[in-house]
């Protein structure tokens, strides 16, 4: 990614290169990997390429031709930043970001699902509804600005951290033991006990920004959000296995670059200082977690666009090095890539022109474009995955590693015999190579279960198109066309229907009392 592979001098002190990024991870952090304590995260091997893949990112925002992209100058301060941490004040403002996002999707092939641009969407997240902390509290708004301001003079890459650790179902929330709570409150700040899971990137990351949902049966004790830096102490990240290995980039082009390290936190008795508290004992303010997102899932669906036209050149790439584009049932196939790709990107431009600027002067795209958007992006996905592997054939099964074309007499008999239309044997072989890592192997598996989840469940999506979708105006014209007066709509002016989050507050309002 940097001008010609050199690594990049650093000249900016908010800007990081991929070398102080690196350094940045050697804080001491307590990585668990294989059963063993991992000493450094860059250099072991679990980590290791996946370290230098994202380094090679920090590195192009000071190639000249993708620095204007990466990166912006602060009008108030004339500091240079990462594109990454702009505040998005104006439609262009997140044009500029997607700009931004489009190089890190391009640079990763859309594998990793938090790079380095992705963690700060939650932050902005915080900032757009910056009004609504005030009003419950307003260290917690003093916090986040603070906090917003640290991370992006650090050029900081972020994990959200959400999701519940699994384990038994038919416990009540409030009785689960990996709940993450508080367990003591001291003057100075407060004390965690409990589990999160699947913080993708965090390993290889600086900072958790911890929320814990609004359940019905909550216990009190886990009503927080907060920010924790991976190197605090009593925190211990236990990565999965990886699902790369210590391949050549001929023989794997994709997986020679390592893999997004997905960690199971625990929480041995972690303190927070009250100024990394952004919610604390304020019910009302958990409800807002999913406007948090609007940014996040932004994100999301725009990388998922990329990742879809990703798709499309692969789809292409491998119908030209096989001849195949003459027969119809080809084209129909690769032309269902092509269109996945396209309607992802009109959610996503859909979504940004209809924007809004929020009451604390962030734009966020329109969550009735971005939500079912994410829902055809996930259930069209594997249909997406499996029309790539039809169309290679016998290709991904009839490959050979690098080392067999270093044969002469062998490589000489498959060039011979297995040439592709217009294309070498052995390029034929390498573009195969390619699918197999995006569509076949555990990575690709791995993915495509991350993006199963990562977009928020299916059904959690239904639920939430169902209650926000407009038809106000479609229902009233259809009864007034049919002479109805039973089931109109409410008047204008009628209170919304309520979200998901407050009707399960109302819920927990209801047990309680």
């Amino acid at each position: 990614m940097a001008a010609n592979g050199a690594q990049a001098v650093a000249t900016d002190p908010y800007v990081l290169s991929g070398e102080q990024y690196k350094e940045s991870l050697r804080d001491g952090r307590h990585v668990v990997v294989a059963g063993e304590d991992v000493d450094d995260v860059t250099t072991h091997p679990s980590f290791r390429r996946a370290v230098e893949n994202l380094a090679g990112f920090f590195d192009a925002q000071y190639d000249p031709q993708l620095r204007d992209v990466l990166t912006f100058v602060d009008p108030e301060s004339g500091e240079r930043y990462s594109t990454s941490w702009l505040v998005p004040r104006s439609r262009e403002d997140l044009e500029r970001r997607r700009e931004a996002l489009k190089v890190s999707t391009f640079h990763t092939l859309g594998a990793f699902g938090r790079p380095p641009d992705y963690g700060s969407t939650i932050a902005m997240g915080y900032l757009s509804l910056l009004d609504k902390f005030e009003a419950a509290d307003p260290r917690f708004a003093a916090n986040i600005r603070a906090w917003v301001d640290t991370a992006a003079k650090r050029n900081a890459i972020c994990a959200d951290v959400l999701a519940e650790p699994q384990s038994d179902r038919t416990l009540p929330n409030n009785q689960k033991p990996g709940r993450l709570r508080v367990v003591e409150e001291r003057p100075d700040g407060v004390v965690l006990y409990g589990a999160k899971a699947v913080g993708s990137v965090a390993a290889i990351g600086h900072y958790c920004t911890i929320a814990n949902l609004l359940f019905k049966d909550m216990d009190p004790a886990c009503n927080i959000w907060c920010q924790v830096p991976v190197g605090t102490e009593n925190l211990t990240l236990v990565a999965r296995e990886r699902v790369t290995g210590d391949v050549t980039p001929e023989d794997h082009p994709l997986d020679a670059f390592g893999d997004e390290p997905d960690t199971f936190f625990i929480f041995d008795h972690v303190f927070v200082p009250w100024e990394d508290v952004f919610v604390y004992q304020k019910p009302e303010v958990l409800g807002l977690y999913y406007p948090v997102c609007t940014l996040a899932h932004w994100h999301i669906l725009a990388r998922l666009w990329y990742r879809g036209e990703l798709f499309a050149g692969l789809a292409q790439a491998v119908v030209d090095a096989l001849g195949t584009e003459a027969i119809p049932g080809v084209r129909s196939a690769v032309a269902e890539v092509f269109a996945y790709a396209q309607t992802l990107k009109a959610f996503v431009l859909a979504a940004e022109q209809t924007g809004r600027v929020t009451a604390s002067g962030v734009f966020v795209p329109d969550q009735a474009m971005t939500t079912p958007g994410r829902l055809f992006s996930i259930e069209q996905y594997p249909r997406v995955m499996q029309i790539i592997r039809d169309l290679t054939g016998q290709g991904m099964i009839s490959r050979y590693p690098e080392s067999t074309w270093e044969r002469e007499e062998i490589a000489g008999k498959l060039e011979e015999f297995t040439a592709g239309h217009g294309i070498t044997a052995r390029d034929k072989n390498r573009i195969f190579g390619l699918a197999w890592d995006m569509t076949c192997s555990s990575h690709a598996m791995r993915v495509a279960l991350f993006e199963n989840v990562n977009a928020t469940p299916p059904a959690w999506i239904r639920e939430e198109i169902f209650r926000s979708y407009d038809r106000s105006e479609a229902l009233r014209a259809v009864h007034e066309r049919a002479g109805t007066e039973t089931g109109r709509p409410p008047a204008d002016g009628a209170p919304e229907r309520p979200s998901t989050f407050e009707l399960i507050r109302r819920e927990a309002e209801r047990s309680r009392a």
